[in-house]
């Protein structure tokens, strides 16, 4: 089954993916300053496929976890912090 998530992203890897709910939208909205050089993003991805994501950035391995929902996911766009009208989406 297909869901949405959302997460913050950098350079580094992945630091926040969560499943996509009002509250974790807000927290990703709050979590990129528009000086920061990390984006919001939401992405749709199979339970499973967010599982193993999850896991990695639990293991520490945020890169390896960007690339995975890289590879994975069926659908990704941008949460933009500055209008929250734009970034729902879902």
């Amino acid at each position: 089954m297909l869901n949405a998530y959302v997460g913050v992203a950098s350079k580094q890897g992945l630091s926040m993916f969560h499943p996509e709910r009002d509250d974790t939208r807000s927290l990703v909205r709050n979590s990129v300053l528009p000086d920061t050089r990390r984006i919001g993003f939401w992405a749709v991805l199979t339970d499973s496929e967010a599982q193993w994501i999850h896991a990695l950035l639990m293991n520490g391995q945020g890169r390896e976890a960007m690339m995975l929902l890289d590879r994975c996911a069926r659908e990704i766009g941008r949460i933009l912090s500055s209008d929250p009208a734009q970034s729902s989406l879902h």
